[in-house]
């Protein structure tokens, strides 16, 4: 008898370690299958329960994916002068076709009196227009040529407006042109020093020169403040005498190059005769600025500008892949005017009542070589589509308010890194693919309308991925208190406001191997 319980006793302590090794096995399965969070750094470890499939749950909803492109009839956007405006053109981008960017804008001179004598005592030496250049976008090694054009003075062209993207303007004559490489224009020059007011030189860096026509210079030497041919006593009156600047990129080029307006300037070299010394000539310059504020001397208007962006998408993955009912294993984001993706959820409009800590759409860029050339847009941002009043709009619980002064939106749901070593002001997570490429990542935190449609209390709208430069839309979930019907997104940041530059392919939610999902981290009610 004694025996017999021994061996009782024994079995039930293997026994008893089997069960317990067979708990301990399947709550590492548990622990393996579960996706952890590792949003510490980000989010706050305390914000979010571990999940443990027990309480708190980790799972992902398909997304249906469809690629769109921005027309005339649903392109609103517009360019601003504060941020640089580009001028190129992109000939051969594999995935996303070729690209046109003209540049529009006016000068004028900052007095009544722009030159130190009447006409018939000057005479021209030069005539430069100058362009501070900011950055490249695409093959910096491939030539480009630069026309500079007189605008058609029938064009409608207007210092308080804002011009659309789609703007274009017709012209009246070539007046000067430059061949030149991207590259070069980080090279230093020496230019003569006109703020000095004594001759001399300097050295200048990332400056585009264009001489123009003497012609044109004449003109200007020509006009006057009175008689049939004053051009100086007004604003208004120099506007008609010249309409302003067209400037475009001929023939090949692969580029889109950044130019700052605020600094361009149309400087005039020449000589005068003295008016206290009779046939002694002294040299000078006068500088005409692109003017937004009120510097000038004299009542005018201040100067217009605009930038016209057209795209081709002829013969691309994108033109064979828009504009049908088939949702699409890649999505193609290129900065507006530019393209566009529908994405829609399904399963989140049938999602359990429950606690959601968390409702992330992920996604990432799908590598190919010519990334290396082109690169991601600054800002891919996501709005909703309201198919009741047929409006896009902020995406709804998601964007708070303050007040300083005025209503502002608080909450822009973007996460920003600075862990790319390439691009340390850009707005995406990286990793790297097993050939050490690197593929961006985007995580959109949609929790609190997520947890809106959970509890039933709001419909399931479709979203809106594109890239704008920026963007006015209303609040997705209430009316402004303000009366206001629009907030600017986003609302601060310099590297925001950038059209045309940049373009993305990301992997839709039916991609092989990169999926475009929404992650879902819940408790159960």
């Amino acid at each position: 008898m004694n025996l017999l319980r021994l061996l009782n006793s024994i079995f039930f302590v293997k026994k008893t370690h089997f069960f317990a090794l067979g708990l301990f096995l399947l709550a590492s399965g548990f622990i393996v299958s579960c996706s952890k969070i590792n949003l510490a750094t980000e989010l706050g470890q305390d914000l979010i329960p571990e999940v443990d499939n027990i309480h708190t749950f980790d799972t992902t909803l398909e997304v249906e994916a469809f690629n769109g492109l921005f027309t005339a009839a649903n392109d609103s956007f517009r360019a601003s002068y504060t941020f640089p405006q580009l001028l190129g053109v992109i000939n051969n981008d594999p995935i996303f076709g070729k690209t046109n960017a003209r540049l529009y804008f006016q000068v004028s001179p900052n007095t009544k009196t722009p030159f130190k004598n009447a006409p018939s005592k000057l005479v021209l030496d030069s005539v430069i227009l100058v362009l501070n250049h900011t950055f490249t976008y695409g093959d910096t090694a491939l030539p480009q040529t630069i026309n500079v054009s007189e605008i058609d003075p029938a064009n409608d062209f207007q210092g308080d407006t804002s011009y659309l993207l789609s703007r274009s303007m017709t012209t009246a004559g070539l007046l000067g042109s430059r061949t030149v490489t991207p590259f070069t224009l980080k090279d230093s020059i020496t230019v003569i020093d006109f703020e000095s007011g004594t001759p001399d030189t300097v050295k200048v860096a990332d400056q585009l020169r264009i001489r123009l026509d003497d012609a044109f210079g004449q003109r200007l030497l020509a006009y006057d403040t009175i008689g049939a041919n004053d051009g100086y006593s007004t604003d208004s009156v120099f506007r008609s005498k010249f309409k302003g600047f067209a400037l475009e990129s001929a023939g090949a080029g692969n580029a889109l190059l950044g130019f700052s307006l605020k600094d361009a300037q149309l400087q005039v070299f020449y000589r005068y005769e003295n008016k206290t010394t009779s046939g002694d000539m002294d040299t000078a310059t006068s500088v005409f600025n692109f003017i937004k504020a009120s510097s000038k001397t004299y009542t005018g208007n201040e100067n217009g500008s605009a930038n016209n962006i057209t795209r081709d998408y002829s013969g691309t993955e994108i033109a064979a892949t828009s504009g049908d009912e088939t949702a699409d294993p890649f999505v193609y984001i290129d900065n507006t005017p530019g393209t566009y993706a529908t994405l829609k959820i399904p399963g989140l409009a049938t999602f359990p009542n429950s606690v959601i800590h968390l409702a992330e759409l992920q996604m990432e860029s799908v590598f190919d070589n010519s990334d290396s050339v082109f690169g991601a847009p600054r800002n891919v941002f996501l709005d909703v589509y309201d198919s009741t009043d047929q409006k896009f709009k902020l995406v709804p619980y998601v964007f708070g308010l303050s007040y300083s002064g005025g209503y502002a939106i608080t909450n822009f749901p973007a996460f920003y890194s600075v862990n790319d070593p390439s691009n340390t002001d850009q707005t995406y997570y990286f990793k790297k693919d097993p050939m050490g490429n690197i593929v961006r990542q985007w995580r959109f935190n949609i929790t609190g309308y997520a947890q809106k449609i959970a509890v039933k209390k709001v419909p399931l709208f479709n979203f809106r991925l594109y890239a704008p430069a920026a963007v006015g839309l209303p609040l997705g979930d209430r009316d402004p208190v303000t009366g206001t019907t629009l907030f600017s997104v986003p609302q601060s940041g310099t590297f925001f406001g950038l059209s045309g530059a940049g373009r993305v392919r990301i992997g839709g939610g039916n991609h092989p191997s990169q999926k475009m999902k929404l992650r879902i981290v819940y408790s159960k009610l």
